[in-house]
């Protein structure tokens, strides 16, 4: 039997790894749901009613009566919004000096901090935290993802680290982590927002070249770059 490319083999690893993180995110959302269920239930109910009035309501008013308002949110409606939105060089440190997650972590916390994308450092900190010890976000060759969901973000946010020596992420191949993206999205957006986020991050850290292209960045602004030649390539349509 033929060996598998090493590039191919990587490449495996990291959809296998990233498709058991968007698992078990999902199992953590359903959980928190399940708690919440008869409490959406009584709100249904008066959502239902809200409705019939506004129904009633609109049937008087004729027809037309909303049709402005539909054609002004139809031309003003934004662009689906791909990583480059979350992350600017204000997230981004090269060459970090800490050897311990949590440090890291915590570091990249308080960058998302410094953008006002989030109002408490230390409870991102401790979202990032549980998540790991749920499982491990060191999804192997020198790759971590961690990844917080708190109300404490008040829209998404990703930042980066690379760690030349890099860092013990308890990572599934035992290797450390020396490129590291951390995001941190509000509760509301767990479903949606943050795993836009981490199949974006998944498809440009499968490409040997984007990971070459930030190993050898010099400022942040490479590192930008690297991001926009795989999420929004020349002559392609926006993500």
């Amino acid at each position: 039997m033929p060996a598998i490319p090493a590039d191919a083999s990587t490449a495996i690893v990291i959809v296998v790894l990233v498709v058991v993180l968007v698992v078990v995110l999902f199992i953590v959302r359903w959980a928190r749901k399940s708690r919440s269920a008869d409490a959406a239930g009584v709100a249904a109910t008066t959502a239902d009613a809200r409705e019939t009035v506004t129904a009633d309501a609109g049937a008087a008013a004729g027809p037309d009566a909303g049709a402005s308002t539909t054609d002004e949110a139809a031309v003003g409606e934004a662009q689906p919004k791909t990583v480059l939105d979350y992350i600017d060089d204000r997230t981004i440190v090269l060459d970090v000096d800490d050897a311990d997650r949590d440090a890291v972590i915590r570091r990249l916390a308080r960058l998302m901090a410094a953008t006002g994308r989030v109002v408490d450092e230390d409870a991102v900190v401790r979202a990032a935290l549980e998540r790991e010890l749920i499982s491990t976000t060191g999804i192997g060759d020198g790759i971590a993802i961690p990844h917080a969901t708190t109300d404490a973000a008040t829209c998404p946010v990703l930042a980066f680290a690379r760690s030349r020596n890099g860092v013990d992420w308890n990572s599934l191949d035992e290797a450390p982590a020396h490129l590291i993206f951390m995001i941190a999205v509000p509760e509301s957006g767990a479903g949606t927002e943050h795993l836009r986020v981490l199949a974006q991050l998944s498809r440009s850290l499968m490409k040997p070249s984007f990971r070459a292209s930030i190993e050898m960045a010099v400022t942040p602004a490479d590192v930008l770059a690297a991001l926009a030649a795989t999420v929004r390539p020349t002559g392609s349509a926006p993500l």
